[in-house]
């Protein structure tokens, strides 16, 4: 039994897949649109970046607690925390960036075959 082929989204469908791409989850609307390898690997993208992102937000959370109790600050451990930040939105970055091709594409493909 062959897989069935990507179908070609009308223009309706391609605008709810691009939203889904690049406001909701990058990744989504690729997955959906029946292309679910690049779709998986941009959410595992964006995931791991946003992972990275509140790692970094508890890295800082934990920071001021220690600031306002009034304990010893490790301020050399700050650009390490920053540092974290910028590797987790750049893949949550790239992530979207991928989706939006992915999104060109299908809206591509549907004004195609609307013609």
């Amino acid at each position: 039994m062959e897989p069935n082929p990507p179908q070609q989204p009308d223009l309706k469908r391609a605008y709810v897949l691009t939203g889904l791409n690049l406001l909701v989850l990058p990744g989504l609307g690729t997955f959906m649109g029946s292309r679910r390898v690049s779709g998986l690997l941009q959410m595992a993208l964006a995931v791991a970046g946003l992972l990275l992102s509140g790692r970094w937000a508890a890295q800082l959370m934990t920071f001021y607690t220690k600031m306002i109790a009034d304990e010893s600050l490790d301020f050399q451990a700050l650009p390490l925390t920053l540092g974290l930040l910028a590797v987790g939105f750049g893949i949550v970055l790239a992530a979207w960036l991928w989706s939006l091709a992915s999104s060109l594409q299908f809206l591509r493909a549907a004004r195609k075959t609307k013609l």
